[in-house]
């Protein structure tokens, strides 16, 4: 059976003892890819090396994309770590737009494809832990895990938004043309996958 990977960008963290700039996932994501994407392999991408040398080398292994959470966006908190991470992610998102390689932004990562569209974002101290909210395509409410300070507030086009917390901001999008979706929860923590639908969806794709 060939390979098959799929990309995953990772968290920067810097460390405090001496000057050193870290790539990491958390160890629940690799549990993620054994229950929930049994077939294919998870490929961590580097910062240092341009994601285009990952694209030409796999030679038609890489199915698809997740960007990961962690860290701020450079326009929320502004520092040398989010710009690296925002401008890697950025080459991604244009890569898979161009090739329709389908791509799937979990919390951060979906704040950075809507980011890439021109979305708006406020400042809310309840999305940290469990919260609610209304799936507009299964009709469904679920309660959903999310970890973040700056929600979506408007997303532009070609994305629409798909699910909604109680605030009125958007927890879940997709592209209208393109296999590329975001949501704002944590799909590979604890109870992440109670509204699994839109994970489906993207798998689809694959």
């Amino acid at each position: 059976m060939p390979l098959k990977f799929i990309g995953i960008s990772q968290r920067l963290i810097e460390n405090s003892n001496y000057f050193e700039i870290r790539e990491a996932l958390s160890l629940e994501w690799g549990e993620f890819f054994l229950q929930h994407l049994n077939g294919y392999l998870p490929l961590p991408l580097s910062y240092e090396i341009p994601f285009i040398e990952y694209a030409q080398r796999l030679n038609g292994t890489l199915k698809g994309i997740i960007l990961s959470g962690g860290n701020d966006l450079n326009i929320l908190n502004a520092n040398q770590i989010s710009q690296k991470r925002d401008e890697y992610e950025g080459q991604i998102i244009t890569y898979c737009l161009e090739e329709s390689l389908p791509l799937l932004g979990v919390c951060r990562g979906a704040q950075r494809v809507a980011e890439y569209f021109g979305a708006n974002f406020t400042r809310s101290d309840i999305h940290i832990g469990k919260h609610s909210i209304q799936n507009l395509t299964t009709y469904q409410k679920r309660i959903v895990n999310s970890f973040h300070n700056y929600c979506i507030e408007k997303i532009r086009e070609p994305l629409c938004g798909i699910a909604f917390a109680e605030d009125f901001t958007i927890e879940a999008f997709r592209h209208k043309h393109k296999p590329i979706f975001g949501v704002m929860w944590h799909i590979e923590r604890e109870n992440g996958m109670c509204d699994a639908s839109i994970f489906e969806e993207w798998k689809k794709k694959l």
